[in-house]
């Protein structure tokens, strides 16, 4: 499996966090040989703790797989804690880099939600992101990191939120509830990691594309707006506008 430290498309690379070594630590390897080694593990434990679960899998187990001695597994990681934490961090924190840098390029808005499908596609399918472990994993997490967990899954969605009410604002989406539609469209998304397999028909690029326009495709209005053909399609728009408005008011904002 290759290491964690790849890049996310169009993202910063994903650095390892400290795990608390005190400076002086007997160091088992250096430079580049010990990034490689530090990756290795949390390659190592994502497998375990999706085939094994959390609970049942030990720093021993790690040690194991990776070839470690147990003592020399605490200078990367000193509990298994730290070790979920970072790969955690792996999979939501470029996630939440992907809507902030999509929002900083000029695009209209339903542009911006193809390109952050596309690229939420191509990060969660990539075995190397650990996307599968974390979602099967989500029952065994402890407090604290679930609790993390559930902040940067609350952010996605309400990212995705603003992105739609955007387009509808601006005139590009019909008036479909936000909260709803970017259930849709995330759950969509994430889902590729689970049935995606590579060698198939379609490469993953492909697949990344037609699920973008396929989010476009639930949003895209079926004439522009300010076009209405008859006085029974302007009635029903309106209605169906006022009902948004309704809904907008805070009742259905993400929490």
């Amino acid at each position: 499996m290759a290491t964690t430290s790849s890049k996310a498309p169009n993202t910063e690379r994903v650095g390892m966090r400290s795990s608390g070594r005190k400076p002086g630590y007997d160091d088992p390897a250096t430079g580049a040989r010990r990034e490689l080694l530090a990756a290795d593990v949390l390659d190592k434990a994502a497998v375990l703790f999706a085939t094994q679960g959390f609970a049942a899998t030990s720093l021993k187990d790690v040690a194991d797989a990776v070839g470690l001695q147990r003592s020399s597994i605490y200078y990367y990681y000193p509990n298994k804690d730290a070790l979920l934490s970072e790969l955690i961090q792996g999979v939501t924190l470029p996630v939440t880099r992907i809507f902030r840098e999509v929002e900083a390029e000029e695009l209209p808005p339903l542009a911006k939600i193809r390109e952050v499908v596309r690229r939420i596609v191509l990060w969660v399918a990539d075995p190397v992101t650990h996307f599968r472990l974390l979602d099967r994993s989500e029952g065994e997490l402890p407090e604290a990191i679930a609790k993390a967990h559930q902040r940067a899954k609350r952010q996605i969605l309400g990212e995705m939120h603003n992105l739609v009410e955007e387009a509808i604002l601006a005139g590009e989406a019909r008036a479909v509830d936000p909260r709803v539609c970017a259930f849709s469209i995330i759950g969509m998304a994430m889902w590729t990691a689970w049935w995606f397999q590579p060698g198939q028909t379609l490469s993953l690029k492909e697949v990344a594309d037609q699920l973008a326009d396929n989010a476009l495709a639930m949003l895209r209005r079926t004439r522009p707006a300010k076009q209405v053909a008859t006085v029974a399609q302007l009635t029903h728009e309106i209605r169906e506008n006022l009902s948004l408005i309704d809904r907008m008011t805070g009742k259905d904002a993400p929490e």
